[in-house]
């Protein structure tokens, strides 16, 4: 009954090993972290932008220039909003 409690698990050991590669790897990595905390919000921007511009050019059959003005904004919060004033 004794034999198995000398031994260490595969499991033990591997939990022992990467807990020494997180510490490695949060110091060498920091460019990588800022750049996708830059990247990921710039690209959900464009992407906002870009969805736009074809939702309301392309379906709308409107100008895709009209996107960048306030007045459309504030055309279609008049028209959801027309009822409850």
């Amino acid at each position: 009954m004794e034999q198995g409690k000398s031994k260490r698990f595969p499991r033990q050991t591997e939990e022992v090993k990467s807990k020494g590669k997180e510490r490695e790897r949060s110091g060498k990595n920091w460019r990588l972290r800022v750049a996708k905390m830059v990247l990921v919000p710039l690209l959900l921007f464009f992407s906002l932008v870009i969805g736009l511009m074809i939702g309301y050019g392309g379906v709308g059959k409107k100008p895709m220039s009209d996107v960048f003005e306030l007045g459309t904004y504030k055309h279609m919060w008049d028209l959801m909003f027309e009822e409850t004033k």
